[in-house]
């Protein structure tokens, strides 16, 4: 044996005999709860406080679980403290039949909630598939005068840029404090998977739900408030809002999308952003997604623009028209 293969050898039998200690999971674990624990909003008028110092997408807790995916980047964003990711993964592309139950689902959850109320839904089979497997579905409240939103997401938020040109038949429809589906931090993905799990397991159950404490009313960068136009043929375009706080710590965002998801670079302002093409999109309406996103800072926060619609008959063009268009 050559002394190269035998250095090899040796280093293979070195490195199988050492044994990570096994209070080792568990100090992660801790480190990871602490990390991303509640805490109380504030007491005084203003601004609230964030519900989580690290706001993570649902998928970012996967990547505490030790499984490793095939996946592929396809893009990058990040200002000082926010790093936005978004990532090609096979498992994220679902069947016909299961993303047409998983909608169905939702839209009958929403179905039974009250104007301003959320849920939190619990899917097996997202499980199964090494998915986030719970989502925030929000009935939210519709503010048919901008102005009015504008008021309430200034208490809560930041004052957000409005846009003053739309494609050609489209008007403002209604305002929103949250999105109809959102991600969920770690901290309460962490309360609530294992709670409905069990739930869905003991009721012999592929998708349960949960109805979200109505005390819980911190701000998150989880809630998107958002704008929606539609024009006479039923499309609609949406521009959302996350906001990350300059008090909160830094901040990953990692989001899954299938293997047929493009992504093309664009300048939005003068801002690199990204252009998106889903066709296969878990939980749309109409199977598709088209998204424009793109990061700013204002007032010490970072805001996630993103400047969406499930219609294929809307253009390129119309998006980068409303997100060139903010003021």
């Amino acid at each position: 044996m050559s002394i190269e293969n035998q250095l090899k050898t040796e280093l293979q039998q070195f490195a199988g005999a050492l044994h990570a200690p096994s209070q080792l999971d568990e100090r992660i674990a801790a480190l990871i709860r602490k990390q991303t624990r509640v805490t109380a909003p504030s007491l005084r008028p203003g601004k609230r406080k964030y519900a989580t110092r690290a706001a993570l997408i649902a998928a970012c807790i996967f990547l505490f679980s030790g499984i490793a995916y095939a996946s592929s980047l396809l893009y990058t964003m990040q200002s000082d403290k926010v790093r936005v990711e978004l990532t090609q993964q096979a498992a994220a592309t679902l069947p016909a039949n299961l993303s047409a139950e998983l909608t169905q689902s939702v839209r009958d959850i929403r179905g039974q909630l009250a104007s301003g109320e959320s849920a939190y839904v619990y899917s097996a089979e997202l499980e199964k598939r090494k998915l986030p497997a719970l989502l925030k579905i929000t009935a939210p409240a519709a503010y048919t005068n901008l102005d009015a939103w504008k008021t309430e997401t200034k208490k809560h938020f930041v004052p957000f840029k409005t846009p003053t040109a739309l494609p050609a038949g489209f008007a403002f429809v209604r305002a929103e404090l949250e999105a109809p589906v959102s991600g969920i931090d770690a901290a309460t993905y962490e309360q609530f998977h294992s709670l409905l799990r069990k739930k869905a397991g003991a009721a012999n159950q592929t998708i349960v739900w949960q109805k979200a404490p109505s005390a819980d009313k911190a701000v998150s960068p989880m809630d998107m408030p958002g704008l929606v136009y539609a024009n006479g043929d039923g499309e609609q375009i949406e521009v959302r809002y996350q906001v990350f706080s300059g008090d909160d710590a830094a901040t990953d965002v990692h989001t899954l999308t299938g293997e047929s998801t493009t992504a093309d670079k664009v300048s939005v302002s003068g801002k690199d952003g990204y252009y998106t093409l889903n066709r296969n999109h878990m939980l749309s309406e109409t199977g598709a997604m088209q998204s424009l996103a793109w990061l700013e800072t204002q007032d010490g926060s970072t805001i996630l623009y993103q400047v969406t619609t499930p219609s294929l008959k809307v253009s390129q063009d119309d998006l980068l028209r409303i997100a060139n268009s903010l003021q």
